[in-house]
């Protein structure tokens, strides 16, 4: 059961911090673990694909991140390093801060640029050290399952089929091996190894929240969700997903549109939704003082569906450490709020990063189990229509087991103890236990307004 309680101001409390910045030896730590991926799998090289959309690949072992073209970084077992890059890549490269060899590939530039120093992509890549004899994993967006597709997976790519191309003309044998960056259980992006990468996690997660904190604090009747948007005050940090403000039936039910210059009206749904790369919060709930000012069609709801909402995610977080299943994790939400009037379709939850959704272990009968490091959000997203109401109460966490949390108390003692902080408030004020191993990111998590115009009432545990 779920009651209404007094806010504990913790939860809108913004705090200012230093960006973590990655250093060379940062990434040389993950390109070494990408080499022995290399070496196990049974390989010469991996070739890794980016492009503007889809960058995190590339940018998790460079700091390079695809801005406006195409790229390929290529690691070869002996550990060489090179990347592939348009006209504006070759210097917005100088970003890399590990030893790299560059090559232009014109091609990869934008339509109607030079193309005066063109040469023929499956050369360049020979220079990369691909060639007869060589076996490379290539890692595109996704990788795919037999029983999805026609085919075999192995030699299933999502790539442009010029690059694949270019690389078959080299002599290179191929194989999807997407699934060693990204694949459950095991991908490397899918989990934190160092307390450095906690602390980057919370400080994008605390920058994420300020900007939802400000958002909520600057709401008000008739302000336009434009309006509302220039509220936020936000850096220029390149961010994981687009960011949102929705006020009323239309903008909820369409749920990813951008502001418009649309008011906010008193008893609609409505909400927002900020990140930087590394973290997101997103709140949608009810524009309203209370339960007298939320619309009448709405007002059957706030026990029946926004109460219930509360309740399933206050599972989550109880069923979340080390170890524990995807199918115990769906169990404690669906057991909940399973039912066709919650519209729930997504996982509950899944791992994240410098892009909002990575993968997830999180189905029915998943016996995949919570990695020692894994970062993950607390996506759990309930719709309905007739009347449009949507509940998401969207912050992420690490899960991080006794040595993890010890090199972060050592290490990064500031981070410990705000997170420690965060945890007894959820304890407190919410009634969230949380086990040992898991580590809110922000002064947001798990605190639910139902009444975003009354931020002095948040959903508790009863």
């Amino acid at each position: 059961m779920t009651v209404l309680t007094a806010a504990d101001g913790i939860f809108l409390r913004e705090e200012k911090m230093p960006v973590v910045e990655f250093a060379k030896e940062d990434y040389e730590q993950r390109i070494s673990r990408l080499i022995r991926r290399i070496e196990e799998r049974g390989l010469t090289h991996m070739v890794i694909y980016g492009d503007r959309e889809h960058f995190s690949n590339v940018e998790y072992f460079t700091r390079y991140d695809c801005r406006f073209e195409e790229t390929l970084f290529v690691v070869g077992a002996d550990g060489r390093r090179s990347i592939v890059v348009g006209n504006e890549g070759m210097g917005y490269s100088r970003v890399i801060p590990v030893d790299v060899d560059r090559y232009l590939y014109q091609n990869f530039s934008l339509q109607g640029q030079p193309r005066d120093r063109l040469e023929p992509l499956e050369e360049i890549l020979k220079k990369t050290g691909l060639g007869e004899g060589s076996r490379a994993g290539i890692v595109g967006i996704k990788y795919f399952r037999a029983e999805d597709i026609d085919g075999d997976p192995s030699q299933t790519y999502d790539l442009p089929q010029y690059i694949l191309d270019a690389i078959k003309k080299t002599g290179t044998n191929m194989v999807n091996a997407t699934e060693e960056i990204t694949g459950v259980p095991d991908g490397i992006r899918l989990r934190l190894y160092t307390a450095k990468e906690i602390a980057w996690a919370e400080s994008a997660g605390n920058r994420a929240a300020s900007v939802v904190q400000r958002l909520i604090k600057n709401m008000r009747e008739g302000i336009r969700e434009y309006e509302l948007a220039e509220s936020a005050k936000v850096g220029f940090d390149p961010q994981n997903t687009w960011p949102l403000v929705n006020c009323g039936d239309e903008s909820v039910s369409i749920g990813m549109g951008s502001p418009r210059d649309i008011p906010l009206v008193a008893g609609e749904p409505g909400g927002v939704c900020y990140s930087v790369r590394g973290n997101l919060t997103s709140r949608v709930a009810v524009l309203a003082y209370g339960k007298e000012s939320c619309k009448k069609e709405l007002q059957p709801y706030l026990d029946s569906f926004y109460g219930k909402y509360f309740e399933a995610l206050a599972a989550w977080y109880e069923a979340l450490h080390v170890g524990a299943t995807g199918g115990e994790l769906h169990d404690a939400v669906m057991d909940i709020i399973g039912g066709e009037e919650f519209g729930v379709t997504l996982n509950a939850g899944h791992n994240t990063g410098t892009e909002e959704w990575s993968n997830a272990i999180s189905y029915k009968g998943s016996r995949i189990p919570v990695a020692d490091g894994a970062f993950m959000q607390a996506d759990i997203i309930a719709h309905g229509e007739d009347p449009v109401r949507t509940a998401i109460c969207e912050d992420a966490v690490v899960v991080a087991g006794e040595e993890l949390r010890n090199a972060l108390r050592t290490e990064y003692p500031e981070t410990y103890e705000r997170i420690q902080a965060r945890k007894k408030a959820m304890k407190e004020v919410l009634g969230i236990r949380l086990h040992e191993d898991v580590l809110p990111m922000s002064n947001l998590n798990g605190a639910y307004f139902p009444f975003l115009l009354n931020t002095g009432l948040v959903y508790a545990k009863e």
